[in-house]
């Protein structure tokens, strides 16, 4: 069964450099209504060039088809999270996928931190793989920072509230995706059930295969693919941020036996000092303790490398008074 009411909506006013206000605040409503309901949403004339978009998808699926000695080669590891593997653990299950993570840290692709440091085949094994993937991310950050101060205006805080969590030391980190065929899609998934950790997710996907699903009302619906858009996803860190008016969506993958398929969420994350907490209203109950970015961070990652039980959640924050 698909969604078909979550929305598409049109982000291009709040790309404009002089924005119509009547345009921008039915904008924001638009994505308000989608975050309250959904969790999820479609974006559309978001100012990515189909160029870019080509390249992108052209390198990655180069990139999945080198020889496994040379991914191997640039494989994470449990003291570096960036870089190639084929082994997840999603809430303990391994996902029938092969990926690709590069990040930043504290604001940098080119640093190192908690997170490790990035990993790239060479030029000499794929010319135009990093070029491509820096300016992609790099599309992706600005992005990002637009629509989270939408985020920011639809909860009634001022835009740039959260600014600090993210402007020049976020911790955001790109996902490649290659979702193989499947020969029996009933024993698994491509990805498990699972919320993502950080603010919001710009995912790109393929235009002709259908896997994604979300949760709603206990029952799972596809989020299938538009052509020339993006989906995006509330994350653990909103839903904190914003004291449960918007929720982080419980969403998987279904393996598929007839077509491989590449995705590439972006994760928008704080900076690992960051502090999050609830910012409520006067007279408003904080529904959640401080959740430190860096700690819940880390502890994330270390359930996805390795079965060490109970993979920390959100709920673990939650005010029992």
């Amino acid at each position: 069964m698909s969604i078909q009411s979550v929305p598409t909506i049109n982000i291009s006013p709040l790309l404009r450099r002089d924005p119509d206000n009547v345009s921008v605040d039915s904008c924001v409503k638009e994505i308000y209504d989608a975050c309250s309901e959904w969790g999820f949403f479609y974006i559309e004339n978001h100012g990515i060039s189909k160029d870019l978009l080509d390249s992108f998808r052209s390198d990655m699926n180069k990139f999945f088809h080198l020889p496994q000695k040379i991914l191997y080669s640039i494989r994470r590891c449990q003291t570096n999270s960036r870089g190639y593997f084929d082994d997840e653990l999603t809430k303990n299950k391994l996902d029938w996928k092969r990926c690709f993570d590069v990040g930043a840290q504290n604001g940098s692709m080119d640093s190192k931190g908690m997170d490790g440091w990035n990993q790239w085949p060479t030029k000499e094994q794929h010319g135009t793989f990093e070029t491509t993937i820096r300016t992609y991310f790099h599309e992706m950050e600005e992005l990002s920072a637009i629509l989270l101060r939408a985020l920011c205006r639809g909860l009634d805080f001022k835009p740039d509230t959260l600014q600090k969590h993210f402007v020049g030391n976020h911790t955001s980190y790109l996902r490649l995706n290659y979702y193989p065929k499947c020969p029996d899609p009933s024993s698994t998934l491509a990805v498990h059930h699972h919320t993502d950790a950080g603010a919001l997710t710009i995912l790109y996907q393929d235009d002709d295969v259908t896997s994604l699903q979300v949760q709603k009302n206990s029952q799972w619906y596809f989020i299938p693919p538009r052509k020339g858009t993006f989906v995006i996803n509330i994350g653990d860190m909103i839903q904190v941020w914003s004291n449960d008016k918007f929720k982080a969506p419980l969403h998987r993958v279904q393996a598929n036996s007839s077509a491989e398929r590449y995705s590439a969420p972006f994760f928008y994350n704080p900076s690992y000092e960051s502090d999050v907490y609830p910012l409520v209203q006067e007279g408003e109950k904080p529904n959640y303790n401080t959740v430190n970015w860096g700690e819940f961070r880390a502890k994330r990652f270390a359930g996805d490398y390795a079965d060490l039980g109970d993979e920390v959640q959100i709920s673990h924050y939650y005010c029992r008074n």
